[in-house]
């Protein structure tokens, strides 16, 4: 028997990264999967990739920093698909680079509107859903930098300091009616950009190591994992816990 056997699962920013590698495990898992983006095209491409392997899938466009739309797209996978059980909130996006007293609000706003309310509306949205499918688990993506922060990514940091603190609040408020709520915070990841990123400047690979004590970035599949692990049974006292997925870099 598969980890996730029975299960429909959800994951925005499902059409790249680790938002990707988590669909893809998912329905390796034995999860129905709805996948989430903003772009139909990438969504769409993990949902082929699903399909053609013998899972199932299907995709709901959608921007989370618009509650209307993450609704629709919970609403598609209970009727396809009969109900939610797990997700994965993986959307974000970091706007500006600059030190906090140089830093635009309107940076700030949206990055927020993405990063952090975007998972406001998923999980307001997400927990009703899985208390009438019998209960769930919902895994929200931090960083690393919630905890270590950048320089000259305070709107970023800051936001996924609160996906942390959100995390806590929503664990706290629905154990009793069965959903679990955790976030993994990962490092250093090889995601298609930052790949070909270092392509481009090669010179760059060692500050993105720096601090790393395994000494590699981390695949999306390694987060992913600890996603899956989560959202399983093999999980079920765990809730309210921010896991680093770091490679040590929090040591």
């Amino acid at each position: 028997m598969k980890l996730l056997d029975n299960k429909v699962g959800m994951v925005t920013g499902g059409g790249s990264g680790i938002g990707r590698a988590t669909c893809l495990k998912f329905a390796a898992e034995g999860a129905k999967v709805l996948v989430t983006d903003i772009s139909e095209s990438d969504g769409q491409a993990t949902v082929d990739l699903i399909t053609n392997s013998g899972g199932q899938a299907i995709f709901a466009q959608a921007n989370v920093a618009n509650e209307q739309e993450i609704e629709a797209a919970i609403q598609k996978a209970c009727s396809e698909f009969g109900g939610l059980h797990i997700a994965s909130n993986n959307a974000a996006l970091s706007v500006g680079t600059a030190l906090l007293a140089d830093s635009t609000a309107e940076d700030f706003h949206k990055t927020y509107e993405i990063t952090l309310h975007g998972v406001f509306y998923c999980l307001k949205h997400q927990i009703p859903a899985m208390i009438e499918s019998g209960g769930g688990a919902i895994v929200n993506i931090g960083s690393r930098a919630s905890q270590s922060p950048n320089i000259m990514m305070s709107a970023y940091d800051s936001a996924k300091a609160a996906v942390n603190g959100l995390t806590r609040s929503a664990a706290k408020e629905y154990a009793s009616q069965g959903i679990r709520v955790n976030c993994v915070n990962p490092g250093v990841v090889m995601t298609e950009g930052v790949e070909k990123y270092l392509a481009s400047n090669p010179k760059h690979e060692p500050r993105f190591l720096k601090g790393i004590s395994l000494k590699r970035l981390a695949k999306p599949e390694e987060l992913a994992e600890a996603v899956i692990w989560l959202c399983s049974e093999r999980a079920s006292y765990i809730t309210g816990q921010s896991l680093n997925v770091d490679g040590g870099m929090l040591s």
